[in-house]
C-alpha cells in the first residue's frame, strides 16, 4: 500500500497544471479595418469632402457597419472644379443612391441633392460590375506613383465601407495618367454616370 500512496502524492501536484492549459487565442475575423493612405491629399481633400457631406447630412462611414451593409461614395472635382458626389448604399438588404450636386451661388437648396432611380443593370448586377471593375481593390494613385500631374484639374476620391473594411483612395487628373489603374478609375466613373444617369460623374 505504501508505494501506491507515494505515487499518488507525487502525481497530485501535476493535475492542476494540465487543467490550466488553454488553446491559443485566434484574432477575430470580424474586426473592422480602417485603411487610409498616409498622403498629403487625404487631409486636404477631406476638408472639402467633409464640408459637403455635412451639408447633405451624411455621417462619416469610417465606422463599422452592420453585417452585409455597404456604402460607396465617389467624389468628383477639387481644384477649380465644383465638387460633385455620388453615394450608393445597401442597408438591411435595401439599396439606394443619391447624387450630390455641385453647389454654386444661385443653386436652390432643394436641388443640392437628388435621390436616384435604380441603375439600368439592376442594383445587384451594377454592384457586381463595380466590384469586377476594381472599386474595392484599386490602389491609391500616389502610393503607386500614378498621378496625372496637371494643375487645377479634376480628381476622383473613392470612399468604400465594405466587408468590415473602410478604405479611401484618390486619382488626380486620371485622363493624364498613364497607368492602367487610372484607366480603370475613369471606367468606374463613366459606368456610374451611365448606369445612374449622372453625367457629372464621368470623365474622358
Amino acid at each position: 500500500m505504501k508505494p501506491v500512496l507515494v505515487l499518488t502524492l507525487l502525481l497530485f501536484p501535476l493535475l492542476p497544471m494540465t487543467q490550466q492549459i488553454e488553446p491559443p487565442v485566434r484574432p477575430s475575423t470580424n474586426q473592422f479595418k480602417l485603411i487610409v493612405p498616409k498622403s498629403s491629399w487625404e487631409q486636404i481633400y477631406f476638408e472639402e469632402i467633409n464640408k459637403r457631406a455635412h451639408i447633405a447630412n451624411l455621417q462619416s462611414i469610417r465606422v463599422a457597419l452592420p453585417k452585409d451593409d455597404l456604402e460607396l461614395r465617389l467624389w468628383n472635382g477639387f481644384g477649380l472644379t465644383v465638387l460633385e458626389g455620388f453615394a450608393l448604399r445597401r442597408r438591411a438588404g435595401e439599396w439606394s443612391a443619391i447624387h450630390l450636386e455641385g453647389i454654386y451661388p444661385r443653386l436652390p437648396r432643394r436641388e443640392y441633392q437628388k435621390q436616384l432611380s435604380a441603375p439600368k443593370s439592376g442594383w445587384n448586377e451594377a454592384w457586381r460590375k463595380l466590384v469586377e471593375m476594381g472599386i474595392a481593390t484599386l490602389p491609391d494613385a500616389q502610393e503607386i506613383k500614378c498621378t496625372g500631374g496637371a494643375l487645377d484639374g479634376m480628381s476622383y476620391v473613392v470612399e468604400l465601407n465594405y466587408e468590415r473594411t473602410y478604405r479611401t483612395y484618390m486619382y488626380d487628373n486620371p485622363s493624364y495618367a498613364e497607368c492602367v489603374h487610372a484607366k480603370r478609375m475613369i471606367a468606374i466613373g463613366n459606368f456610374i454616370a451611365a448606369e445612374f444617369g449622372v453625367r457629372e460623374m464621368a470623365t474622358n
